[in-house]
């Protein structure tokens, strides 16, 4: 897709990988509505153009995707791209996740797409073009200990997406799944769950990486693209050719049962 003037929705807009990306696109020359549940510092996401909408709300609430399409179609006439980015993790093994917390990171990780998934595809589909981008993670792949529920949400969004994709071909909506690894953000303070612990020295992305290669994929029509380490990249291969020695090596690494570890694929 062009990007420049191009109308595009960015979900988890005030912080982290939502904050980079709505950044990477204004310096693009999109045009931007920003949902966050507070908005934003000032210039956030401003560009050449006018200066990005704010719609503030909880992505669970159906009604702050509706103003958020509705906000696009008002101010600009038309809505591009949807990006699905706001995300909740949950830290715990999984015989000790409480089911209340795996609900509620459900219902952000999963459901929040959702509801603007069901907002943005019917006008898309009218103009018969548009790009949903959701922002799943790299555990959607390859789970690790102490994070199968967060995983488990992702890899839930990951496979909502590629069905979708499946169910929206020649219509001239695309959809583009993200699989960041480890991103160094803030995301752990809000998360679910048992405390991270630190790991000092361990390897991690900036925001900054993560929305660089988001956008290139927009632009370049892509269906899927990982945005990892050089480490977490050989995991992943490793993985599909011996993956028991890839679990030794990850219950080395981040421990089992609850011992510390903070894995990767979290930080949006």
């Amino acid at each position: 897709m062009h990007l420049r003037d191009s109308v595009v929705i960015v979900t988890g807009a005030s912080r982290g990988i939502g904050r980079a990306i709505a950044d990477r696109l204004a310096a693009e020359g999109s045009l931007l509505v920003l949902v966050a549940r507070s908005a934003g510092g000032g210039g956030q996401g401003e560009g050449e153009g006018p200066a990005p909408r704010w719609v503030t709300g909880d992505v669970v609430d159906p009604d702050t995707a509706r103003k958020a399409v509705a906000a696009a179609l008002e101010s600009f006439g038309r809505l591009d791209a949807v990006i699905n980015n706001a995300g909740l993790g949950l830290r715990a093994p999984v015989w000790r996740i409480a089911p209340e917390d795996l609900r509620y990171v459900l219902d952000v990780n999963l459901i929040g797409p959702l509801n603007f998934i069901r907002a943005a595809v019917p006008p898309m589909v009218e103009r018969g073009r548009g790009l949903i981008v959701n922002v799943s993670s790299a555990v959607a792949r390859r789970p690790v200990p102490s994070l199968g529920g967060y995983a488990a949400t992702k890899a839930a969004l990951l496979s909502l997406s590629e069905t979708l994709r499946m169910e929206l071909s020649g219509t001239g909506v695309e959809v583009l799944s993200v699989l960041p690894g480890s991103v160094e953000t803030g995301f752990k303070s809000a998360a679910r769950g048992e405390p991270y612990p630190e790991r000092p020295g361990a390897v991690r992305l900036e925001p900054t990486d993560v929305a660089d290669r988001v956008v290139r994929a927009m632009a370049a029509g892509r269906r899927e693209v990982a945005v990892l380490s050089r480490s977490e990249r050989l995991a992943l291969l490793a993985g599909r050719v011996a993956p028991g020695l890839v679990e030794k090596a990850l219950l080395r690494r981040y421990g089992g049962g609850g011992s510390p570890g903070d894995g990767p694929g979290q930080g949006v």
